[in-house]
């Protein structure tokens, strides 16, 4: 859609000058000063709209240049992108299954010990708990299991990302434990991109078309059915909170959690002696 504002744009600036023209064309005939006065009036009602679609579609564009609006935006779309696979893959093969999407789950909430986890997608099968991350990287990724970071290479330059499976088990172990589910869950980090090659990783850190497959993998590892997804999901649910309020802390906490550990890692990385 980016590519439509720069002709959607001219083609406002056009009409307002269309506009213009024809005020003064109908100025120069009218023979009243009456009806000079209300071609006036409608004109510049018909001129206000296409000024200001001018203007709206040029904050538009400008908006969508910016490149931390375009990892937003690129971050959403592989996460939608993630979704979709996962209920394609429910409708056709685990119709028996729940899924949660871009949930937050709080615990100890409005207390001095509150804390939580956000996962991007949660899928119960009969078998098993999947909680999947999504991330958006494009390139190589080495993508070493213990690694604090792992390495992104692509034709732009070489960058670092966090070690995602460390963030995903992390929200397993706490959603295992503080809900009570009654199976281990399985953490899984899934990469949409452009040309995404995983290198030296682990099988649970996956290019993200091939999430469907891994799913398959896991359920037919476990050949009984052993869960019922309505009572996992029931344990779930009274944690789920969708308040701004409840994002806002959680944000805020994951911030000054990041801050810590990069401190940390200064301090380990010196060469005092």
């Amino acid at each position: 859609m980016k590519w439509l504002y720069v002709p959607m744009k001219w083609l406002a600036d056009i009409l307002f000058l269309v506009v213009l023209f024809v005020t003064a064309k109908k100025l120069s005939v009218t023979p009243t000063h009456v009806d000079q006065f209300m071609v006036y009036i409608l004109a510049l009602c018909a001129a206000f709209p296409c000024g200001l679609l001018f203007n709206i579609l040029h904050w538009m564009e400008k908006y969508s240049k910016d490149p931390a609006i375009q990892k937003k935006m690129a971050g959403i779309a592989a996460e939608r992108y993630v979704q979709k696979l996962i209920e394609d893959c429910r409708k056709k093969e685990l119709p028996v299954s729940r899924s949660l999407h871009g949930k937050l789950f709080v615990f100890n909430e409005h207390t001095p010990n509150e804390f939580s986890v956000e996962v991007d997608h949660l899928l119960i099968t009969e078998r098993n708990v999947f909680v999947i991350e999504t991330k958006c990287k494009s390139g190589s990724l080495s993508a070493g299991a213990d690694s604090p970071t792992w390495k992104i290479s692509s034709p732009y330059g070489d960058t670092d990302m966090r070690n995602a499976p460390k963030q995903v088990k992390n929200a397993t172990r706490v959603l295992q434990h503080q809900a009570a589910l009654p199976c281990e869950l399985i953490p899984l980090v899934a990469i949409k991109g452009n040309d995404v090659k995983i290198v030296d990783g682990p099988t649970n850190v996956l290019v993200a078309a091939d999430l469907v497959n891994v799913l398959r993998a896991f359920e037919r590892d476990k050949p009984q059915p052993t869960l019922d997804p309505a009572s996992v999901t029931a344990l779930l649910l009274p944690h789920m909170n969708d308040d701004p309020a409840a994002m806002k802390r959680h944000v805020e906490r994951a911030n000054a959690a990041r801050v810590r550990a990069e401190m940390t890692e200064i301090v380990h990385a010196a060469s005092i002696r």
